[in-house]
């Protein structure tokens, strides 16, 4: 995908999306929308007193970059909201996720 835009003192720019930038783009969306759809699953399992998902797997969704979803679902269920051993470790897995791609971005850029 390109897109070009003409910026200051008529200087074109041209910014091109390569297929590998599409394809993590894709897979970011749907790691989201999974981090989002299991903190719901696990709230509906919650309210009925059923089987519930592991903490370790809603962490694991944030460690791979569901965290911006999964915190949204959070507090739109208003589920592990009142946890703070659950919100320390969900806030150490974004922090993780953010440093290794810091560090990725770091690698690429130098």
């Amino acid at each position: 995908m390109d897109a070009v835009a003409d910026g200051q003192h008529g200087v074109r720019v041209e910014i091109s999306i390569g297929p590998v930038a599409a394809l993590l783009a894709g897979l970011l969306v749907v790691v989201n929308v999974a981090s989002a759809l299991a903190i719901w699953w696990d709230k509906r399992r919650a309210a009925r007193g059923q089987w519930r998902i592991r903490e370790e797997i809603l962490l694991v969704w944030a460690l791979v970059g569901g965290w911006p979803a999964g915190t949204w679902a959070m507090r739109r269920f208003r589920h592990k909201t009142s946890s703070p051993s659950f919100i320390a470790r969900y806030v150490l897995a974004l922090l993780l996720n953010l440093a290794g791609i810091s560090v990725i971005a770091y690698a690429i850029l130098t």
